[in-house]
C-alpha cells in the first residue's frame, strides 16, 4: 500500500458528472469547515465511465454535526451510526464520518464500528481497493491511499491488507467480491480467492438477512448469470444454497444449462433494478430442481400435490436464509404455478379463475423468463399475460391488528 496518497486530477470526473443533491450535500459541508469527499462504488463506477447507482459521502463531521447541518437529515445503525439526508423522489445521500481501523485483538468478527477516525484510516478500513478511492470536489482530486487506482487499471479485484482477516471481519465481504468481479467483469486476485474459498464457512455467523440481500442483488444486479458461476466456482453456493448446490454441480456440468439461461434472461428483464418480486428472482434458482423432482416421479403429481412438494422444496432454504412469508409464498407459487398452467391450458373454463389468484401475474412473470431462456414459445407467455390483464386481481384485505391484552 502507498505509503503517501496518491493525489492525482488526471481523470475523468467532472462537477457534472455528480449527482446534484450529493454535490449539496459535500458543498455544505465544506462550507463549514469538514472534509468532505465522494467514496466508493461512486468513484469506481465514475472513473470506469459507468453512472453510478448511489453516491456515498464520507466526512470529517460525527453524525451529530451532520445533523445540525441539514434539516432533512436522520440518524440511522446500530452497529455503525450513519447520516441519511433525504431529497425528493425518496433519494437518500448516505454519509458517513471516517471510521477508525478495528483492533483486531480477540474475535475480529465486526459487531460495533462507532469508532471514528481520519481519511486514511477510513481507506484503509475499506473492503476492496477499488471501493477506497476518494474523490474531492474542493480540489478535484482523486485521492488513492490503498493502491485503488492501479488495481481498477488491472481490472482486479483485492482486499485491503490481509484478505483471511478481512473476509472473518465481515464475512458478507465474500459474497460483494464475487458481486463486483461479475458486475465490473474483474478477476478477483489469486489470495484474495483462495481466501474466500478457505474462509467460506465464516458466512455461517453473518447477519443473515445482510446474505439474503446479497444473493438478491445479484440476481437483479444485471449479471446474475456470472454472480452464481462465481458462487459456485469459489464453493460459496454450497454454504448457502446446499440443496442448489448439491443438484447442479459445476458450472460447466450440463445441469447448469437450464439456469443459465433463465439468469440470462433475468439479467436482460431487470438490468441493474429490482424490476421482478423477489419470490420470482429466487424461483429462477429452484425451477431447475423442481422440474427435475416432478419428471422423476413414476406420474405426474395431481394440482393439490404440486403445492406441498414445492414446500419440500424451498423450505430448508427458507427457514436458513430467513426469507420473508411473502417472498416464501410468491416462490412456492410461481413453482407450483408452471404445472397449473399446463392443466389450465388444457380446461379453457378453468383459465379465468386460475388468473385470478393471488400469484398469477408473479407465475406468468416466471413463465416470460422461461419463454425468453428458450424453453417455451414466446406466444405462450404473450397469451397468459394477456388474459392476466383481462382478469384483474382480487383486492388484498387489510391486516387485522391484533390488540393487546393489557397486563394485570
Amino acid at each position: 500500500m502507498s505509503a503517501q496518497p496518491i493525489r492525482t486530477t488526471g481523470h475523468q470526473i467532472t462537477p457534472g458528472d455528480i449527482d446534484e443533491d450529493a454535490y449539496k450535500v459535500l458543498r455544505r459541508l465544506h462550507q463549514f469547515g469538514y472534509h468532505a469527499y465522494l467514496v466508493g462504488g461512486g468513484v469506481r463506477d465514475l472513473l470506469l465511465g459507468r453512472r453510478p447507482k448511489d453516491f456515498d459521502v464520507v466526512t470529517s463531521a460525527r453524525p451529530n454535526e451532520v445533523r445540525k447541518l441539514f434539516r432533512n437529515c436522520r440518524l440511522i445503525g446500530r452497529r455503525f451510526r450513519l447520516a441519511h439526508i433525504l431529497f425528493g423522489g425518496g433519494k437518500v445521500i448516505e454519509t458517513a464520518t471516517f471510521r477508525a481501523q478495528p483492533s483486531n485483538e480477540g474475535d475480529v468478527l465486526i459487531t460495533d464500528d462507532n469508532e471514528f477516525g481520519t481519511a486514511e484510516s477510513d481507506a484503509y478500513r475499506r473492503d476492496f481497493t477499488v471501493n477506497g478511492l476518494f474523490y474531492d470536489p474542493a480540489s478535484n482530486e482523486v485521492i488513492d491511499y490503498v493502491d485503488g487506482l492501479e488495481d481498477l487499471q488491472d481490472r482486479t479485484l483485492r482486499t485491503i491488507g490481509d484478505p483471511t482477516l478481512r473476509f472473518r471481519e465481515d464475512p458478507v465481504r465474500m459474497l460483494r467480491a464475487v458481486k463486483f468481479a461479475a458486475r465490473l467483469g474483474f478477476e478477483i486476485e489469486d489470495e484474495t480467492r483462495a481466501a474466500i474459498r478457505d474462509e467460506r464457512g465464516e458466512l455461517r455467523k453473518a447477519a443473515v438477512p445482510r446474505l439474503l440481500e446479497e444473493i438478491l442483488r445479484m440476481l437483479w444486479g444485471g449479471a446474475a448469470a456470472r454472480s452464481f458461476e462465481v458462487l459456485a466456482e469459489l464453493e460459496l453456493l454450497e454454504v448457502l444454497l446446499p440443496e442448489v448446490a448439491a443438484f447442479l454441480g459445476r458450472p460447466a456440468d450440463d445441469l447448469w444449462q437450464p439456469l443459465h439461461g433463465l439468469l440470462v434472461a433475468v439479467n436482460r428483464r431487470c438490468n441493474g433494478q429490482p424490476g421482478l418480486q423477489n419470490g420470482v428472482l429466487l424461483a429462477g434458482l429452484f425451477w431447475p430442481l423442481y422440474r427435475a423432482l416432478i419428471e422423476d416421479l413414476p406420474q405426474r403429481p395431481s394440482n393439490r400435490h404440486l403445492r406441498p412438494l414445492a414446500e419440500q422444496l424451498v423450505g430448508p432454504a427458507a427457514v436458513r436464509l430467513r426469507m420473508p412469508r411473502r417472498d416464501v409464498a410468491t416462490l412456492v407459487g410461481v413453482l407450483e404455478g408452471q404445472y397449473r398452467l399446463e392443466a389450465a391450458k388444457k380446461r379453457r373454463g378453468s383459465r379465468s379463475g386460475f388468473a385470478r389468484t393471488p400469484h398469477f401475474p408473479a407465475i406468468v412473470d416466471f413463465l416470460e423468463l422461461r419463454a425468453d431462456a428458450g424453453e417455451l414459445p414466446g406466444g405462450i407467455a404473450s397469451e397468459w399475460r394477456k388474459l392476466a390483464a383481462e382478469c384483474p386481481q382480487p383486492e388484498e384485505r387489510p391486516r387485522r391488528r391484533r390488540r393487546r391484552r393489557p397486563r394485570g
